[in-house]
Protein backbone atom coordinates (compact mmCIF):
# COMPACT_ATOMS: atom_id res chain seq x y z
CA UNK A 1 0.00 0.00 0.00
CA UNK A 2 2.04 3.25 -1.09
CA UNK A 3 0.05 4.96 1.27
CA UNK A 4 1.56 3.42 4.42
CA UNK A 5 5.18 4.35 5.40
CA UNK A 6 6.82 2.27 7.32
CA UNK A 7 7.32 3.15 11.17
CA UNK A 8 11.27 4.72 11.66
CA UNK A 9 13.85 2.37 13.98
CA UNK A 10 13.42 1.03 16.58
CA UNK A 11 9.60 0.05 16.38
CA UNK A 12 7.88 0.39 18.90
CA UNK A 13 3.90 -0.19 19.86
CA UNK A 14 3.08 3.84 19.89
CA UNK A 15 4.71 3.73 16.34
CA UNK A 16 2.82 1.23 14.69
CA UNK A 17 -0.47 2.18 16.25
CA UNK A 18 0.20 6.28 15.19
CA UNK A 19 0.32 4.61 11.69
CA UNK A 20 -2.70 2.65 11.67
CA UNK A 21 -4.37 6.64 12.98
CA UNK A 22 -2.75 7.79 9.60
CA UNK A 23 -4.15 5.33 7.58
CA UNK A 24 -7.46 5.49 8.99
CA UNK A 25 -8.02 8.81 8.91
CA UNK A 26 -7.83 8.97 5.50
CA UNK A 27 -10.51 6.15 4.80
CA UNK A 28 -14.06 4.90 5.80
CA UNK A 29 -13.70 3.89 9.67
CA UNK A 30 -15.67 1.77 11.85
CA UNK A 31 -18.10 4.39 13.93
CA UNK A 32 -17.36 3.81 17.74
CA UNK A 33 -20.16 3.42 19.97
CA UNK A 34 -22.39 2.17 17.17
CA UNK A 35 -21.91 -1.76 17.86
CA UNK A 36 -25.61 -3.23 19.26
CA UNK A 37 -27.00 -6.54 18.72
CA UNK A 38 -30.50 -7.64 19.14
CA UNK A 39 -32.68 -10.61 18.09
CA UNK A 40 -35.53 -8.75 16.33
CA UNK A 41 -37.81 -11.83 16.36
CA UNK A 42 -37.39 -12.86 20.02
CA UNK A 43 -36.11 -16.07 18.56
CA UNK A 44 -34.01 -17.00 15.31
CA UNK A 45 -31.16 -15.06 14.15
CA UNK A 46 -29.16 -12.57 16.50
CA UNK A 47 -28.51 -9.26 14.45
CA UNK A 48 -25.21 -7.74 14.39
CA UNK A 49 -25.61 -3.80 13.91
CA UNK A 50 -22.75 -0.94 13.28
CA UNK A 51 -21.55 1.51 11.37
CA UNK A 52 -19.27 2.42 9.25
CA UNK A 53 -18.24 6.44 7.80
CA UNK A 54 -15.64 8.12 5.68
CA UNK A 55 -12.77 9.94 8.34
CA UNK A 56 -11.18 12.88 7.35
CA UNK A 57 -9.54 16.05 8.95
CA UNK A 58 -11.95 16.19 11.57
CA UNK A 59 -13.70 14.64 14.41
CA UNK A 60 -15.83 11.38 14.08
CA UNK A 61 -17.61 11.00 10.80
CA UNK A 62 -16.31 13.52 8.03
CA UNK A 63 -16.06 14.19 4.70
CA UNK A 64 -13.14 12.18 2.29
CA UNK A 65 -9.47 14.10 2.00
CA UNK A 66 -9.18 12.66 -1.48
CA UNK A 67 -10.50 10.84 -4.23
CA UNK A 68 -9.23 7.26 -3.98
CA UNK A 69 -10.71 3.64 -4.37
CA UNK A 70 -10.96 1.28 -1.12
CA UNK A 71 -11.91 -1.96 -0.18
CA UNK A 72 -12.87 -2.82 3.94
CA UNK A 73 -12.05 -5.59 5.72
CA UNK A 74 -14.70 -6.80 8.15
CA UNK A 75 -13.84 -9.51 10.42
CA UNK A 76 -17.21 -10.70 12.81
CA UNK A 77 -16.41 -12.52 15.67
CA UNK A 78 -19.62 -14.83 16.86
CA UNK A 79 -20.26 -17.97 19.23
CA UNK A 80 -19.30 -21.05 17.67
CA UNK A 81 -21.51 -22.68 15.30
CA UNK A 82 -23.10 -20.05 14.15
CA UNK A 83 -24.29 -19.89 10.46
CA UNK A 84 -23.27 -16.58 9.11
CA UNK A 85 -24.92 -14.70 5.83
CA UNK A 86 -22.85 -15.25 2.10
CA UNK A 87 -22.98 -11.31 2.10
CA UNK A 88 -23.57 -8.42 4.39
CA UNK A 89 -24.94 -5.29 3.04
CA UNK A 90 -24.38 -1.44 4.22
CA UNK A 91 -27.09 0.82 3.22
CA UNK A 92 -26.04 4.46 2.59
CA UNK A 93 -27.35 6.52 5.16
CA UNK A 94 -27.80 9.59 2.67
CA UNK A 95 -27.64 8.61 -0.67
CA UNK A 96 -24.71 6.86 -2.72
CA UNK A 97 -23.98 3.48 -3.82
CA UNK A 98 -24.02 0.52 -1.19
CA UNK A 99 -21.08 -1.63 0.48
CA UNK A 100 -21.45 -5.19 -0.22
CA UNK A 101 -19.12 -7.17 1.94
CA UNK A 102 -18.76 -10.79 0.52
CA UNK A 103 -17.58 -13.82 2.93
CA UNK A 104 -14.03 -14.48 2.70
CA UNK A 105 -11.98 -16.92 4.60
CA UNK A 106 -8.47 -15.04 3.73
CA UNK A 107 -9.72 -11.36 5.98
CA UNK A 108 -10.21 -13.66 8.70
CA UNK A 109 -7.15 -15.51 8.79
CA UNK A 110 -5.76 -12.52 8.08
CA UNK A 111 -7.29 -10.17 10.69
CA UNK A 112 -6.40 -12.75 13.49
CA UNK A 113 -2.40 -13.02 12.37
CA UNK A 114 -2.31 -9.47 12.10
CA UNK A 115 -4.16 -8.57 15.37
CA UNK A 116 -2.61 -11.07 17.57
CA UNK A 117 0.88 -9.51 16.16
CA UNK A 118 -0.04 -6.16 17.13
CA UNK A 119 -1.04 -7.16 20.82
CA UNK A 120 1.87 -9.10 20.90
CA UNK A 121 4.37 -5.65 20.23
CA UNK A 122 2.17 -4.01 22.38
CA UNK A 123 2.35 -6.04 25.26
CA UNK A 124 6.38 -6.24 24.99
CA UNK A 125 6.67 -2.55 24.65
CA UNK A 126 5.08 -1.95 27.91
CA UNK A 127 1.67 -0.81 26.71
CA UNK A 128 -0.40 -3.79 28.12
CA UNK A 129 -2.23 -4.44 24.69
CA UNK A 130 -3.86 -0.62 23.56
CA UNK A 131 -7.66 -1.36 22.68
CA UNK A 132 -6.83 -0.96 19.23
CA UNK A 133 -4.53 -3.76 19.55
CA UNK A 134 -7.09 -6.32 21.30
CA UNK A 135 -6.73 -9.98 20.07
CA UNK A 136 -9.45 -10.78 17.10
CA UNK A 137 -11.50 -13.33 17.67
CA UNK A 138 -11.93 -12.66 21.26
CA UNK A 139 -11.68 -15.83 23.52
CA UNK A 140 -14.22 -18.44 22.95
CA UNK A 141 -15.94 -17.15 19.91
CA UNK A 142 -15.04 -17.61 15.77
CA UNK A 143 -14.24 -15.44 13.55
CA UNK A 144 -15.95 -14.87 10.06
CA UNK A 145 -14.46 -12.06 7.57
CA UNK A 146 -15.51 -10.49 4.90
CA UNK A 147 -14.25 -8.19 1.94
CA UNK A 148 -16.11 -5.61 0.10
CA UNK A 149 -16.36 -4.54 -3.14
CA UNK A 150 -14.49 -1.66 -4.31
CA UNK A 151 -16.09 1.95 -2.88
CA UNK A 152 -14.88 5.13 -5.03
CA UNK A 153 -13.82 7.69 -1.88
CA UNK A 154 -14.77 11.28 -3.54
CA UNK A 155 -12.73 14.17 -2.37
CA UNK A 156 -15.26 16.69 0.19
CA UNK A 157 -18.12 14.09 0.02
CA UNK A 158 -18.98 12.26 3.58
CA UNK A 159 -20.29 8.82 3.71
CA UNK A 160 -21.86 7.14 6.14
CA UNK A 161 -23.12 3.22 5.79
CA UNK A 162 -25.31 1.16 8.36
CA UNK A 163 -25.16 -2.52 8.21
CA UNK A 164 -26.94 -5.45 9.43
CA UNK A 165 -25.39 -8.57 9.65
CA UNK A 166 -28.20 -11.38 10.31
CA UNK A 167 -26.31 -15.09 11.94
CA UNK A 168 -28.56 -17.99 12.81
CA UNK A 169 -28.00 -18.97 16.28
CA UNK A 170 -25.32 -21.79 16.97
CA UNK A 171 -27.22 -25.53 17.18
CA UNK A 172 -25.99 -27.74 20.11
CA UNK A 173 -25.09 -31.18 18.64
CA UNK A 174 -27.67 -33.28 21.32
CA UNK A 175 -30.38 -30.86 19.30
CA UNK A 176 -31.44 -28.74 22.06
CA UNK A 177 -31.84 -25.01 22.05
CA UNK A 178 -29.16 -22.40 22.00
CA UNK A 179 -29.68 -20.77 25.85
CA UNK A 180 -27.09 -17.51 24.76
CA UNK A 181 -25.99 -15.55 25.06
CA UNK A 182 -24.57 -14.10 21.96
CA UNK A 183 -21.40 -12.30 21.99
CA UNK A 184 -19.92 -10.59 19.19
CA UNK A 185 -16.60 -8.38 18.72
CA UNK A 186 -15.95 -6.10 15.55
CA UNK A 187 -12.37 -6.01 13.90
CA UNK A 188 -11.63 -3.96 10.68
CA UNK A 189 -9.32 -3.16 7.99
CA UNK A 190 -8.79 -1.10 4.33
CA UNK A 191 -6.88 -1.63 1.32
CA UNK A 192 -6.18 0.60 -1.46
CA UNK A 193 -7.21 -0.61 -5.27
CA UNK A 194 -4.64 0.84 -7.93
CA UNK A 195 -2.75 -0.01 -11.10
CA UNK A 196 -1.20 -3.24 -10.15
CA UNK A 197 -3.22 -3.65 -7.03
CA UNK A 198 -6.64 -5.33 -8.59
CA UNK A 199 -9.29 -5.84 -6.03
CA UNK A 200 -9.42 -9.60 -6.65
CA UNK A 201 -5.81 -10.03 -5.28
CA UNK A 202 -5.52 -12.15 -2.52
CA UNK A 203 -5.80 -10.74 1.13
CA UNK A 204 -2.68 -9.76 3.71
CA UNK A 205 -2.43 -7.71 6.10
CA UNK A 206 0.46 -5.89 6.88
CA UNK A 207 2.42 -7.25 10.07
CA UNK A 208 3.52 -5.23 13.07
CA UNK A 209 6.29 -7.71 14.17
CA UNK A 210 9.89 -7.59 14.09
CA UNK A 211 9.87 -8.64 10.10
CA UNK A 212 9.13 -5.36 8.89
CA UNK A 213 12.84 -4.20 9.27
CA UNK A 214 13.75 -6.92 7.24
CA UNK A 215 10.70 -6.82 4.61
CA UNK A 216 9.53 -3.11 4.82
CA UNK A 217 7.63 -3.62 1.38
CA UNK A 218 3.89 -2.81 1.75
CA UNK A 219 2.40 -2.82 -1.34
CA UNK A 220 -0.60 -4.26 -1.74
CA UNK A 221 -1.41 -5.29 1.63
CA UNK A 222 -4.41 -4.09 4.18
CA UNK A 223 -3.75 -2.42 7.33
CA UNK A 224 -6.09 -4.07 9.86
CA UNK A 225 -7.22 -3.42 13.40
CA UNK A 226 -8.07 -6.61 15.89
CA UNK A 227 -11.10 -6.42 17.81
CA UNK A 228 -12.52 -2.60 18.09
CA UNK A 229 -15.76 -2.99 20.14
CA UNK A 230 -17.64 -6.43 21.54
CA UNK A 231 -21.22 -6.47 22.28
CA UNK A 232 -23.28 -9.27 23.60
CA UNK A 233 -27.00 -9.71 24.13
CA UNK A 234 -28.88 -12.18 25.93
CA UNK A 235 -31.23 -14.41 23.54
CA UNK A 236 -33.79 -17.48 23.44
CA UNK A 237 -33.81 -20.10 21.25
CA UNK A 238 -37.01 -22.47 20.50
CA UNK A 239 -36.56 -26.59 18.95
CA UNK A 240 -39.41 -28.54 18.16
CA UNK A 241 -38.48 -32.03 17.44
CA UNK A 242 -40.10 -34.03 14.34
CA UNK A 243 -42.17 -36.96 15.44
CA UNK A 244 -42.40 -40.81 14.58
CA UNK A 245 -44.30 -40.98 11.12
CA UNK A 246 -48.03 -41.68 11.79
CA UNK A 247 -50.16 -43.92 9.69
CA UNK A 248 -53.85 -43.56 9.80
CA UNK A 249 -56.65 -44.86 7.60
CA UNK A 250 -59.11 -42.94 5.51
CA UNK A 251 -61.44 -40.87 7.41
CA UNK A 252 -59.55 -41.38 10.81
CA UNK A 253 -58.22 -39.28 13.00
CA UNK A 254 -54.01 -39.04 13.77
CA UNK A 255 -52.55 -37.29 16.97
CA UNK A 256 -49.19 -35.90 16.41
CA UNK A 257 -46.70 -34.80 19.71
CA UNK A 258 -44.32 -32.22 18.86
CA UNK A 259 -41.83 -31.90 21.46
CA UNK A 260 -41.09 -28.44 22.09
CA UNK A 261 -37.59 -27.71 23.96
CA UNK A 262 -37.34 -23.31 24.91
CA UNK A 263 -34.05 -22.16 26.39
CA UNK A 264 -32.97 -18.69 27.05
CA UNK A 265 -31.47 -15.58 28.72
CA UNK A 266 -33.23 -13.27 27.86
CA UNK A 267 -37.01 -12.31 28.47
CA UNK A 268 -39.35 -15.70 27.80
CA UNK A 269 -42.03 -15.01 24.97
CA UNK A 270 -44.66 -16.71 24.25
CA UNK A 271 -45.93 -18.60 21.26
CA UNK A 272 -48.62 -18.29 18.77
CA UNK A 273 -49.69 -22.05 17.62
CA UNK A 274 -50.76 -22.94 14.00
CA UNK A 275 -50.75 -26.12 11.88
CA UNK A 276 -51.43 -27.00 8.24
CA UNK A 277 -50.94 -29.62 6.05
CA UNK A 278 -50.46 -30.49 2.49
CA UNK A 279 -53.39 -33.02 2.55
CA UNK A 280 -56.23 -31.89 1.03
CA UNK A 281 -59.34 -30.20 3.36
CA UNK A 282 -57.49 -32.42 6.30
CA UNK A 283 -59.17 -30.93 9.48
CA UNK A 284 -56.04 -29.64 12.10
CA UNK A 285 -56.78 -28.82 15.33
CA UNK A 286 -53.73 -28.13 17.46
CA UNK A 287 -54.01 -29.08 21.80
CA UNK A 288 -52.91 -25.28 22.24
CA UNK A 289 -53.28 -22.34 20.62
CA UNK A 290 -50.77 -20.71 22.65
CA UNK A 291 -47.31 -22.14 24.02
CA UNK A 292 -45.93 -20.49 27.09
CA UNK A 293 -42.50 -22.13 28.19
CA UNK A 294 -42.23 -23.57 31.64
CA UNK A 295 -39.85 -21.82 34.32
CA UNK A 296 -36.35 -21.66 33.03
CA UNK A 297 -33.45 -23.93 34.93
CA UNK A 298 -31.01 -20.95 36.37
CA UNK A 299 -28.07 -23.49 35.40
CA UNK A 300 -28.76 -24.74 32.47
CA UNK A 301 -31.18 -21.67 30.99
CA UNK A 302 -33.82 -24.26 29.40
CA UNK A 303 -37.55 -25.03 30.46
CA UNK A 304 -38.74 -28.57 30.61
CA UNK A 305 -39.73 -30.12 27.48
CA UNK A 306 -43.31 -29.41 26.84
CA UNK A 307 -44.97 -31.36 23.85
CA UNK A 308 -47.70 -29.82 21.71
CA UNK A 309 -50.16 -31.90 19.78
CA UNK A 310 -51.82 -31.43 16.35
CA UNK A 311 -54.68 -33.33 15.35
CA UNK A 312 -55.54 -34.47 12.20
CA UNK A 313 -58.87 -36.11 10.79
CA UNK A 314 -58.49 -37.37 7.53
CA UNK A 315 -61.14 -36.73 4.86
CA UNK A 316 -62.98 -40.23 3.53
CA UNK A 317 -62.14 -39.48 0.00
CA UNK A 318 -58.40 -38.77 0.24
CA UNK A 319 -56.02 -39.81 -1.73
CA UNK A 320 -53.55 -42.80 0.38
CA UNK A 321 -49.95 -41.19 0.13
CA UNK A 322 -47.68 -39.51 2.89
CA UNK A 323 -48.54 -36.17 3.66
CA UNK A 324 -46.24 -33.26 5.58
CA UNK A 325 -48.00 -31.78 8.70
CA UNK A 326 -46.24 -28.68 10.22
CA UNK A 327 -46.89 -26.85 13.52
CA UNK A 328 -45.20 -23.55 13.31
CA UNK A 329 -44.69 -21.30 16.52
CA UNK A 330 -44.41 -17.30 16.23
CA UNK A 331 -43.77 -14.50 18.59
CA UNK A 332 -45.65 -11.57 18.39
CA UNK A 333 -42.10 -9.71 17.33
CA UNK A 334 -43.24 -12.38 14.36
CA UNK A 335 -40.04 -14.34 14.93
CA UNK A 336 -41.23 -17.92 14.19
CA UNK A 337 -39.53 -21.61 14.15
CA UNK A 338 -41.56 -24.49 12.59
CA UNK A 339 -41.28 -28.66 12.22
CA UNK A 340 -43.02 -31.02 10.05
CA UNK A 341 -44.19 -34.80 10.65
CA UNK A 342 -45.07 -37.55 7.94
CA UNK A 343 -48.59 -38.71 8.17
CA UNK A 344 -49.36 -41.53 6.25
CA UNK A 345 -52.65 -42.27 5.18
CA UNK A 346 -54.17 -45.74 4.07
CA UNK A 347 -57.14 -47.29 3.17
CA UNK A 348 -57.99 -50.05 5.84
CA UNK A 349 -57.77 -53.61 4.30
CA UNK A 350 -58.77 -56.98 4.96
CA UNK A 351 -57.49 -60.20 4.44
CA UNK A 352 -59.77 -63.26 4.35
CA UNK A 353 -58.24 -66.61 5.15
CA UNK A 354 -59.13 -70.40 5.39
CA UNK A 355 -62.04 -71.88 6.09
CA UNK A 356 -62.07 -74.60 8.78
CA UNK A 357 -65.41 -76.62 9.45
CA UNK A 358 -66.62 -78.39 12.17
CA UNK A 359 -69.25 -80.55 10.90
CA UNK A 360 -70.09 -82.25 14.62
CA UNK A 361 -71.49 -78.54 15.48
CA UNK A 362 -72.24 -77.45 11.45
CA UNK A 363 -70.38 -74.46 12.02
CA UNK A 364 -67.31 -72.74 10.28
CA UNK A 365 -64.43 -71.22 11.62
CA UNK A 366 -63.05 -68.09 9.14
CA UNK A 367 -59.90 -66.64 9.76
CA UNK A 368 -59.36 -62.54 8.97
CA UNK A 369 -56.12 -60.74 9.05
CA UNK A 370 -56.73 -57.02 10.21
CA UNK A 371 -54.38 -54.25 9.77
CA UNK A 372 -54.61 -52.87 13.52
CA UNK A 373 -57.30 -51.66 16.18
CA UNK A 374 -60.99 -52.25 15.22
CA UNK A 375 -63.58 -53.96 15.59
CA UNK A 376 -64.87 -57.10 13.00
CA UNK A 377 -68.18 -58.75 12.39
CA UNK A 378 -70.00 -60.95 10.25
CA UNK A 379 -73.13 -60.48 9.11
CA UNK A 380 -75.71 -61.92 6.52
CA UNK A 381 -78.70 -63.87 5.36
CA UNK A 382 -79.01 -67.35 7.00
CA UNK A 383 -76.13 -66.87 9.39
CA UNK A 384 -75.94 -65.67 13.62
CA UNK A 385 -74.24 -62.27 13.57
CA UNK A 386 -70.13 -62.92 14.96
CA UNK A 387 -68.43 -59.86 16.49
CA UNK A 388 -64.82 -60.13 17.60
CA UNK A 389 -63.16 -56.77 18.94
CA UNK A 390 -59.44 -55.96 19.06
CA UNK A 391 -59.61 -52.11 19.51
CA UNK A 392 -56.03 -52.34 21.51
CA UNK A 393 -54.16 -53.84 18.52
CA UNK A 394 -51.41 -51.74 17.53
CA UNK A 395 -50.17 -53.98 14.67
CA UNK A 396 -51.94 -55.95 12.14
CA UNK A 397 -53.32 -59.62 13.91
CA UNK A 398 -55.21 -62.77 12.58
CA UNK A 399 -58.95 -62.84 14.38
CA UNK A 400 -61.26 -65.79 13.91
CA UNK A 401 -65.01 -65.40 13.81
CA UNK A 402 -67.69 -68.50 14.15
CA UNK A 403 -70.06 -68.64 11.29
CA UNK A 404 -73.66 -70.33 12.54
CA UNK A 405 -76.55 -70.63 10.42
CA UNK A 406 -79.91 -69.41 11.28
CA UNK A 407 -83.51 -69.69 9.88
CA UNK A 408 -83.84 -71.83 6.55
CA UNK A 409 -80.23 -72.28 6.71
CA UNK A 410 -79.84 -73.62 9.93
CA UNK A 411 -82.91 -75.88 8.64
CA UNK A 412 -81.45 -77.29 5.48
CA UNK A 413 -78.55 -78.04 7.06
CA UNK A 414 -79.80 -80.27 9.13
CA UNK A 415 -82.17 -81.95 6.36
CA UNK A 416 -79.10 -82.29 3.89
CA UNK A 417 -76.10 -81.57 5.82
CA UNK A 418 -75.40 -78.91 3.59
CA UNK A 419 -75.77 -75.18 3.30
CA UNK A 420 -74.44 -72.54 1.31
CA UNK A 421 -73.92 -69.04 2.98
CA UNK A 422 -72.67 -65.19 2.59
CA UNK A 423 -71.00 -64.00 4.90
CA UNK A 424 -70.53 -60.28 4.84
CA UNK A 425 -67.19 -59.32 6.56
CA UNK A 426 -67.05 -55.63 7.85
CA UNK A 427 -64.08 -53.94 9.86
CA UNK A 428 -64.40 -51.18 11.24
CA UNK A 429 -61.05 -49.18 12.47
CA UNK A 430 -60.82 -47.57 15.62
CA UNK A 431 -60.45 -44.14 14.03
CA UNK A 432 -61.09 -44.44 10.12
CA UNK A 433 -63.50 -45.52 7.60
CA UNK A 434 -65.20 -49.42 7.51
CA UNK A 435 -63.62 -51.50 4.94
CA UNK A 436 -65.95 -54.90 3.81
CA UNK A 437 -65.51 -58.05 1.91
CA UNK A 438 -67.34 -61.32 1.74
CA UNK A 439 -66.69 -64.64 1.55
CA UNK A 440 -69.38 -67.70 0.51
CA UNK A 441 -68.60 -70.53 2.88
CA UNK A 442 -70.43 -74.35 2.34
CA UNK A 443 -71.53 -75.26 5.97
CA UNK A 444 -71.35 -78.95 5.98
CA UNK A 445 -72.97 -81.14 9.21
CA UNK A 446 -72.55 -84.97 9.73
Amino acid sequence: MSRFRRPAKPLIALAALAAVAVVFSACAFFVPGSLSVSQPGGIGPARVHFMICTVGEGDGCSPAEENEEAQYLLGIAVPPGSTPPATVTGVPASGGSPLVFTRNEEVAAEIAASSANLHKLAEEEGEGGAPAAQVWPPAGLQGVGYLSNTQVEQEGVKAEWNIDADFGLPAPADGSPFSGPFATGIAYGVRFVEAGQPASRPVRCFRFDATVEENPTTEGQAICLGTIEEKQIGTSDLKIAAPKQTSVFLGGQAKLSFPFNFATTAATPSFALKATSTLPKAKLKVGNSTFIPGAVDPTTHRSPTAPQTVTVTVPKNAKPGTYDVTITATTPQGGSVSQLAKLKVTKAKIGLGGVKLNKAKGTATLSVRIPGGGTLTATGKGIVKAKKSAKSAKKPKTLKLTIKAKGKAKQLLAEEGTAKVSAKVTFKPTSGTAVTKTKKITLKQN
